[in-house]
């Protein structure tokens, strides 16, 4: 799965949760552009581990600022559990 792919994937799983924005790319900030509250971060990490099969840790989101922060993530986990 590629870079963009992942990217596409997040915008499709984010957009929901984002308040009516509707031009997410992997530039966005996820708390900052978008205000996702805790609950909508969850949720969204649900998706994602549902989506991908991978677990994320909890401390991981801390680090991750922007949709293209998180895709690199996903790609990193993705691949340990190859």
């Amino acid at each position: 799965m590629s870079y963009q792919d992942i990217v596409n994937d997040l915008v499709e799983i984010i957009t929901p949760l984002a308040n009516g924005h509707e031009d997410i790319n992997e530039h966005t900030e996820l708390t900052g552009e978008l205000g996702l509250d805790s609950l909508k971060v969850m949720n969204m990490m649900l998706a994602v581990e549902d989506k991908y099969d991978i677990s994320i840790p909890m401390n991981a989101m801390a680090e991750i600022r922007t949709v293209g922060d998180f895709a690199k993530q996903i790609e990193k986990w993705t691949s340990e559990n190859v």
